[in-house]
């Protein structure tokens, strides 16, 4: 995943994107300025994946916002604000969330660590690696959209998303997630294919 030769998209806790040719130097610290407390996960893996889709889509030229589209697997509003701090799709109308039926828009154990994002010539599917969640954060998510939680559970939740956080800090980007661009763009309201497949929601762990 190497840059173009002028500019690094993504480097340390760095992404770098055109918004009507000027270069933004979006860091981190300024995305979690958007969620303070409690959405320490959802921003750092937001984050994160934005650095393997920047690098992806850098190839011969730095990335620039004004086509992107996005698609994600993942409902979570860390997620979703962190992708549009980066990359301004979601005010634009160009972000699109896809849910298992009945879930909502909130973490749940169906949801995916699964992005599309495309430039209007190629489009980069980034996962982050299966094992990377343990089967205890989703079901745990299920757990505290319940009656059921207990305190228990908020204390675990928490421990759960701080770690995370650090671990997706602390790898490498190509351990942590895999990334494929083809030669297709997605057009604004369109979905991937796998998405759209009826065994897209089963379970992942």
């Amino acid at each position: 995943m190497s840059d173009n030769g002028t500019v690094k998209a993504a480097e340390g806790v760095t992404i770098r994107i055109k918004d009507q040719g000027e270069v933004l130097e979006l860091d981190y610290d300024g995305a979690i300025c958007q969620h303070p407390g409690s959405l320490w996960w959802g921003t750092a893996v937001g984050f994160r994946a934005m650095q393997v889709a920047a690098q992806a889509l850098s190839q011969d030229e730095l990335w620039d916002r004004e086509k992107l589209y996005i698609v994600s697997g993942h409902p979570g509003p860390g997620v979703k604000d962190t992708i549009d701090f980066i990359t301004g799709a979601a005010s634009r109308d160009r972000y699109n969330v896809v849910v298992a039926e009945g879930c909502g828009m909130q973490c749940n154990s169906k949801m995916k660590y699964e992005w599309w994002v495309s430039d209007g010539e190629r489009t980069a599917n980034i996962n982050l690696r299966p094992d990377f969640v343990p089967r205890e954060f989703y079901e745990l998510t299920d757990r505290l959209e319940t009656n059921e939680t207990t305190k228990e559970d908020i204390k675990a939740f928490r421990i759960f998303k701080v770690n995370l956080s650090t671990r997706i800090w602390n790898a490498p980007l190509e351990e942590s997630f895999r990334v494929e661009v083809v030669d297709e763009p997605l057009q604004p309201g369109e979905l991937p294919e796998a998405a759209k497949a009826k065994d897209y929601f089963d379970p992942q762990f």
